[in-house]
């Protein structure tokens, strides 16, 4: 009868346990607004999101190719943003930059907090870590801040595509 017991409350224990581990992010976006991590050029492209997009470089380090383009609705927090930029690596989107002016940067950070919770903070930049999506909110300096939003698998990815090419 006490053996019941202790397996019936060792199988209710596993399934909570792995219940809450599933729920642990059950809100965490896949990549920025309707633009999904993995999603090739063509798909960014078509969606309604964003508009006038246009190849902005190459970046050695990551092997991965940046356009520039302008949101549909630019606010962010409440604040008005100024361009937007994706990497591809491999025809996979894996990273979003988003700039705006340095004025903005503490309503933004104050609102980011308010969603996410609050951020680890090192080397001058707020960190909010997630399973699919990790956000970087930082000052340039000057004029500048800006949101970096990338998927932590496909950067890592890109990173080491760039270093096996010696970059």
């Amino acid at each position: 009868m006490m053996n019941k017991r202790i397996l019936i409350l060792i199988l209710f224990c596993i399934v909570f346990s792995v219940n809450s581990i599933c729920l642990a992010y059950p809100n965490e976006k896949n990549g920025f607004r309707d633009f999904y991590w993995g999603e090739s050029l063509q798909e960014v492209q078509a969606n309604d999101e964003v508009y006038d997009l246009k190849y902005n470089g190459y970046d050695e380090e990551t092997n991965s190719v940046f356009y520039v383009g302008k949101l549909t609705n630019p606010y962010i927090s409440g604040q008005e943003m100024d361009n937007i930029f994706f990497m591809f690596w491999n025809n996979k989107l894996c990273w979003i930059g988003i700039y705006f002016s340095n004025e903005k940067y503490i309503n933004v950070l104050n609102s980011m907090k308010i969603n996410f919770g609050y951020p680890k903070f090192k080397n001058n930049e707020y960190y909010w870590y997630g399973q699919q999506t990790d956000i970087v909110l930082c000052s340039l300096g000057g004029y500048y801040a800006c949101i970096i939003i990338n998927n932590p698998y496909l950067w890592n990815e890109a990173k080491k595509d760039g270093a096996i090419r010696g970059w």
